[in-house]
């Protein structure tokens, strides 16, 4: 089926168009698919509408990101944003957390800068009810388009870092068939309904006998310094 009737296949499954669409769940082959690249496949008002479904899951579900291959479309698109609220005043947000705002992002790509690498539990809207342990570059070079509410396009080439880097890499990965669990620490995934019994790592690491550059952290720390390549 092509890429623009699939499209409209699954927007029409709403009952209103201000309805969020169907979060496929792990086993779906569009989550392991190689998303085709977006190369204006559909019209301005497809586009404006296919995206406005995203962000209206997103927001539904709730999460902060949402990859086109979780509503069943092997497209290199994304959605995500993340309102944290953080006063700063309070201390430093943990894991680098602060405001992402929303961001439409066509052909979304990136690389770690740098060789600090941050664990952290990531859970994924298409592997309901579970979260794993999973390091990430705490910073990363991104690049793609970005798409306004009104239509219009910008080049997107700047480095983020902290949980806006999570993210992004979360949903970059999600175009090339990649789910979180897939990087995670061996032996780290667990029940959503445990993560707050594993909210220190070291506990993690004790209890759930995990092993790897993970065990070298020290009470209270997340990142480790390494060349990221390395598993």
């Amino acid at each position: 089926m092509k890429l623009r009737d699939l499209t409209a296949k699954i927007l029409s499954r709403r009952d209103d168009s201000a309805d969020p669409l169907r979060i496929v769940q792990a086993g779906h082959p569009a989550l392991r698919a190689s998303s085709v690249a977006f190369a204006d496949q559909l019209d301005a008002d497809e586009l404006s509408a296919l995206l406005r479904a995203m962000v209206i899951t997103m927001h539904e579900a709730p999460g902060v990101g949402v990859a086109a291959p979780q509503i069943g479309l092997p497209l290199r698109l994304v959605v995500m944003e993340d309102s944290v609220g953080f006063d700063e005043e309070e201390g430093e947000a943990p894991l680098e957390r602060r405001d992402l705002p929303l961001h439409c992002i066509a052909n979304p790509w990136y690389e770690g800068v740098g060789d600090t690498v941050v664990y952290a539990w990531e859970g994924c809207l298409s592997v309901d009810g579970w979260r794993s342990i999973v390091p990430r570059h705490q910073q990363v070079r991104v690049r793609g388009t970005v798409i306004g509410a009104d239509g219009s396009r910008r080049d997107l080439d700047e480095v983020w870092s902290g949980w806006p880097a999570r993210i992004f890499q979360h949903e970059a990965d999600h175009l090339d068939g990649i789910l979180c669990h897939d990087r995670a620490v061996d032996r780290s995934m667990i029940w959503e309904d445990y993560a707050p019994y594993y909210e220190e790592l070291t506990d993690a690491v004790e209890y759930l006998g995990l092993t790897g550059p993970i065990t070298e952290l020290n009470p209270g720390e997340v990142a480790h310094t390494r060349p990221a390549s390395q598993p």
